[in-house]
């Protein structure tokens, strides 16, 4: 089994964490885990293959972005 861990800094990783969660579908061949830090997000990710890992990852890291993108705005 694969493992990526993912730290990103962000404004509100509460925030952000709870807009992840809903996609999380943890199965036999893959498991996401998610936790909110003062300033940041961790995402760990294990799964049998590298693909589902690095689509996963692509995945959250576009919430998280857009997430950003919209407190800048603010």
């Amino acid at each position: 089994m694969h493992e990526l861990t993912l730290r990103l800094r962000c404004k509100r990783p509460n925030v952000a964490k709870a807009s992840l969660e809903p996609d999380i579908k943890n199965t036999a061949s893959l498991q996401t885990d998610i936790k909110a830090g003062e300033s940041f997000i961790e995402i760990r990710v294990k799964g049998k293959k590298m693909s589902h890992l690095k689509a996963v990852m692509n995945s959250y890291l576009s919430v998280v972005d857009l997430l950003n993108e919209i407190d800048d705005i603010r």
